[in-house]
């Protein structure tokens, strides 16, 4: 007798509400053991210094963005599944499927540097040389994949507004898309050259005073520190906005279902004498023969 599916009670709304506070925390965390143990020199060998850097793609805060984005793109397939089985039309069946989709990418995108390699490989084509490739001043990804996120992005926004629309959870949604169009900002500012008018981090850490707390604090000049700020206050926000979306795909999976029970089934055996596709002819061809030796045996 197979034993009785195991039920664990969850209580949303404190849940959620403890997702949303620990992320955060979380993303406050990888700042500050950035500037204490990375910046600010608190390790004091450089390998495990650099675990500590937030911007780097190879630190604790590049694994726990990863982990976060994937387990958003998976919320969102359960999403995909539960709506499925509620019945409902194919257009809104798609938008989910679209939308998991896309964060599936960026889960992908996060954790291998896909838009920073297109954007490595095109400013290292002959089109970079020409036409609007040669007048882009920051990074060529924002050029060449910049178009298609926004699409995504409009497309997100259109969608999940229609889904959400009457509830508090589009300004969650609200709010992360402003958090991401910060981030973006502050990266193409970033990618911008020594002096362009735009420079707004190359102005500030050539400032006096900067230039004296960044000496007196990290051993360092002072765009260099304003840099590298600018890169781990990016990084936290996206997190930061990711948990927004998540809460928000979450709580709306709790609207959709009561519950979810996951069941066992189980299979059923399979028999068959035939293993190999090429033995089918001979054993069709010797089964005559085998009959009529048992009937001759009867």
């Amino acid at each position: 007798m197979a034993p009785a599916p195991l039920s664990f009670p969850l209580p949303a709304a404190r849940a959620l509400s403890n997702l949303r506070f620990g992320m955060v925390w979380a993303a406050a965390m990888v700042v500050a053991l950035d500037v204490w143990l990375h910046l600010g020199g608190g390790v004091a060998s450089p390998d495990l210094a650099g675990w500590f850097d937030a911007a780097s793609e190879r630190g604790l805060g590049s694994w726990l963005s990863v982990t976060q984005t994937v387990l958003v793109a998976l919320t969102l397939w359960v999403v995909v599944a539960v709506v499925r089985r509620t019945g409902a039309a194919r257009a809104r069946v798609a938008g989910w499927v679209a939308l998991a989709t896309f964060v599936s990418y960026l889960a992908l995108d996060d954790g291998t540097q896909i838009h920073e390699r297109v954007g490595r490989a095109f400013g290292a084509s002959e089109a970079s040389e020409r036409g609007v490739g040669a007048a882009f001043p920051s990074y060529y990804w924002q050029l060449v994949l910049g178009p298609v996120f926004a699409g995504a992005g409009l497309f997100m926004a259109v969608f999940l507004w229609r889904e959400f629309r009457g509830s508090d959870l589009w300004r969650l949604v609200g709010g992360a898309f402003a958090l991401l169009g910060t981030a973006v900002a502050i990266d193409f500012v970033d990618g911008l050259p020594d002096g362009h008018p735009l420079d707004l981090i190359g102005r500030v850490g050539s400032m006096a005073r900067v230039e004296a707390v960044a000496e007196a604090s990290f051993r360092l000049p002072g765009p260099a520190v304003v840099l590298h700020l600018s890169r781990i206050v990016e990084e936290s926000l996206e997190m930061v906005a990711m948990t927004l979306l998540w809460v928000a795909f979450l709580t709306h999976l709790t609207h959709l279902a009561g519950g979810l029970l996951l069941t066992w089934t189980p299979q059923e055996p399979t028999s068959s004498r035939i293993l190999r596709a090429d033995l089918a002819e001979r054993l069709a061809a010797t089964e005559p023969e085998r009959t009529a030796a048992v009937l001759a045996e009867e």
